[in-house]
């Protein structure tokens, strides 16, 4: 390519960014109810530039949602792939869940999406398939923690919903007014599934 035409691309792509870390600000604070121009705003560009970009609103904030659920997903990969143990790792996705950049406004911009009347059912559908994915490599970490004796017996995916979604809180606790977790709070977080003394001693002895 072209040193000229790859120029062109990387600026649209730093862009494009550019609007979507913008709109994720703003629709995690105003809802269904930000406008093309409060993200231009936001982006500090004109509303013409941004629909250089994208067509409408709603293209954008599926467009956030998307970038939110993939990166999730490129989390999770690393995170099972990475050596250790499944605790070593659970602790490594919480760390890697806390609070940074626009993590905690693409996650309540994903529950309002989730939430509105004003998104189509098949979009939101999708949105629900890409969560699962997510949810169903969650699993994978939860069966290979009750393998290896770190997780408490149990049905792996309530499991994974019920560590996931802990784990996603963890990003709104300031937010919420409440002190922002710490090292200490992913270890509780980590105690709380850890098998029974009992059960763990059961687990050794099989």
């Amino acid at each position: 390519m072209p040193r000229n035409q790859r120029k062109d691309q990387l600026l649209r792509e730093e862009r494009r960014q550019q609007i979507l870390e913008a709109a994720a600000r703003i629709f995690a604070r105003r809802g269904m109810l930000t406008k093309i121009s409060d993200i231009a705003a936001g982006a500090k560009l004109s509303q013409g530039h941004v629909y250089n970009y994208f067509k409408s609103k709603d293209e954008i904030l599926l467009a956030v949602i998307e970038q939110g659920q993939l990166g999730y997903g490129v989390v999770l990969r690393e995170t099972i792939s990475m050596p250790g143990s499944a605790e070593d790792k659970f602790r490594c996705l919480a760390e890697r869940s806390l609070p940074s950049g626009g993590s905690p406004d693409m996650y309540l911009v994903l529950l309002q999406a989730l939430f509105t009347d004003l998104l189509p059912a098949q979009d939101k559908a999708v949105i629900l398939e890409r969560a699962d994915g997510n949810l169903q490599l969650l699993v994978e970490l939860i069966r290979e923690g009750q393998e290896d004796g770190s997780v408490m017996p149990g049905d792996p995916v309530q499991l994974a919903t019920l560590l996931g979604t802990l784990i996603q809180n963890l990003m709104l606790l300031d937010m919420r007014g409440y002190a922002p977790a710490t090292k200490e709070t992913i270890e509780l977080l980590l105690k709380m599934i850890r098998p029974a003394p009992d059960a763990a001693a059961e687990n050794l002895e099989k």
